[in-house]
């Protein structure tokens, strides 16, 4: 069996078991990557995957830039085909027995970018060129409204409210909408993007209404931001890691220093569960501890 019809099958089968369209999306991501893994490394039958290779892949996967959760996600989608493929007498034997999942869980985030280095990120790109412009109001909307990669590869031109300053995330994780403010700065250069770099772009592809596009007109996807963050890093001379993911804890932390309420930063992130979200609270535990002392009335002096 080739791997497009062993994920075929899957997602196929967790559609008849009415997952959301969201979830089936994150599965067919995640699968992808593994696809072209297997396509580098010449294996054409999954039924030829031995445990070594499930290893192989899974060590890859661990040197990939990627957040931990991405990287857990990312196996456990290949777990879950073979175990669909097991199931259903495809293979006899799945090759993912045994094989340790990343866990999901860290003691604390990775570190954040600082201030002084995100200007020096965004900086990075020659906006005297089209690709620096798109690159900058493309990194610019990553830290202004903490978009997970993901959602943010699906966004459309429709979804973007320049009067408003605002972005509507249609797919999102879990399958619950969101709109989430851009401000004034990620607005203007989005502004710029789509009527200076954008029409150039689409010019073969006018159909193609997927916010961010490569020179051609297709849709500008998930390897290639990673990439090309890793690019403005060096060029920036970043010692940290700078992933997508990376851009949303940085703008949770920092809204969190300049004392924006957690439930907004929640609402704004799209996550269901706060305890999501508090874990920012542990990143820079000096700031917010001086945040807290002057924002909150528990710290004001008692009269005498």
């Amino acid at each position: 069996m080739t791997f497009l019809e062993g994920m075929t099958a899957l997602l196929s089968h967790l559609r008849l078991r009415k997952y959301s369209p969201a979830t089936l999306d994150n599965y067919g991501d995640q699968l992808k990557c593994f696809g072209e893994w297997l396509e580098r490394q010449g294996i054409v039958d999954l039924r030829a995957l031995a445990r070594q290779d499930i290893r192989d892949y899974q060590a890859a996967v661990k040197q990939a830039p990627i957040g931990r959760e991405t990287q857990a996600l990312r196996l456990r989608a290949v777990k879950r085909l073979f175990n669909h493929l097991v199931d259903t007498a495809v293979i006899l034997l799945d090759p993912t027995e045994g094989i340790q999942e990343v866990s999901r869980r860290e003691t604390l985030p990775r570190p954040v970018l600082t201030q002084t280095e995100v200007r020096k990120l965004l900086d990075a790109p020659n906006t005297s060129l089209p690709q620096g412009i798109r690159d900058r109001a493309l990194m610019e909307v990553l830290y202004a409204s903490g978009i997970r990669v993901g959602e943010l590869e699906k966004v459309t031109i429709h979804h973007v409210d320049l009067p408003t300053q605002t972005l509507q995330v249609r797919h999102a994780k879990g399958g619950r909408p969101r709109t989430v403010p851009l401000g004034k700065t990620a607005t203007r250069w989005l502004k710029e993007y789509l009527t200076q770099v954008r029409p150039r772009l689409a010019k073969r592809r006018p159909f193609e209404r997927t916010l961010f596009l490569v020179r051609g007109g297709k849709p500008l996807v998930q390897t290639q931001i990673r990439h090309l963050l890793q690019d403005y890093r060096k060029q920036a001379k970043i010692k940290k890691g700078v992933t997508p993911h990376i851009l949303r804890h940085t703008c949770a932390t920092h809204l969190l220093q300049q004392g924006a309420d957690i439930r907004a930063i929640q609402q704004l992130l799209g996550h269901i569960c706060l305890d999501s979200t508090v874990i920012y609270t542990r990143v820079a535990p000096l700031e917010v501890k001086a945040t807290h002392q002057q924002y909150h009335p528990g710290n004001r002096q008692e009269d005498a």
